[in-house]
């Protein structure tokens, strides 16, 4: 029985050492013909990988930053001319929404709570005036109000 065990134990020993031989014999160059192509995928470029690669000559860290500011230089206040209309529904939205791109006019829309607002802002009364008088011909109800902005 131990003489058994031994010769099977050798007989594995030697199948392996032969599938060994054989797998180790392929050659990798004849099958480079039969195998699939594989595809490389160009790499993205986006800004993270941009700025990666760029390299930098000078490095400034937070705290050797020196900033000088002038503390007796008083701002201008500038006046700005806020034109509000209140309380939109989507469909009086839309019929403003059309009215002012065609008239190139940027605006802003502010929601709170379930009130729309929406505001444009001038920096002459006239503009403002004529704004107003120009949705007053759509009954929109139209507030004028004159900001101050320092800066």
């Amino acid at each position: 029985m131990k003489y058994f065990l031994f010769s099977v134990f050798f007989l594995i020993l030697v199948v392996l050492f032969v599938v060994y031989i054989n797998i180790s014999s392929i050659n990798i160059e004849e099958n480079l013909d039969k195998a699939p192509v594989l595809v490389e995928k160009k790499e993205e470029k986006t800004i993270i990988k941009l700025l990666a690669n760029t390299e930098v000559k000078e490095v400034f860290p937070a705290k050797e930053l020196y900033l000088k500011v002038d503390l007796n230089y008083i701002p201008k206040t500038k006046i700005l001319y806020q034109t509000i209309i209140n309380d939109l529904d989507k469909y009086k939205l839309f019929g403003i929404e059309q009215v002012l791109s065609l008239n190139n006019i940027k605006y802003s829309i502010i929601n709170s709570k379930n009130n729309l607002k929406l505001f444009i802002n001038f920096d002459k009364k006239e503009q403002a005036k004529k704004i107003q008088t120009l949705f007053k011909s759509y009954d929109f109800k139209v507030k004028l109000k004159k900001v101050k902005i320092k800066g």
